[in-house]
């Protein structure tokens, strides 16, 4: 398991734990990072989670 700091834009930080084999964005979904919508489910294709 992999220990990620996510930084939210006010500057709030999330420490979660990540599976490993997940990508950081999923791991920041899974963990209910604020701000990560994924609208795209991770294809790369819409931004919306600023990764």
């Amino acid at each position: 398991m992999a220990k990620i700091k996510y930084i939210e834009f006010n500057g709030k930080e999330h420490v979660v734990d990540v599976k490993n084999g997940l990508s950081v964005m999923e791991g920041a979904v899974k963990n209910l990072v604020p701000g990560i919508d994924a609208d795209c489910g991770g294809a790369c294709a819409c931004a919306t989670c600023h990764v």
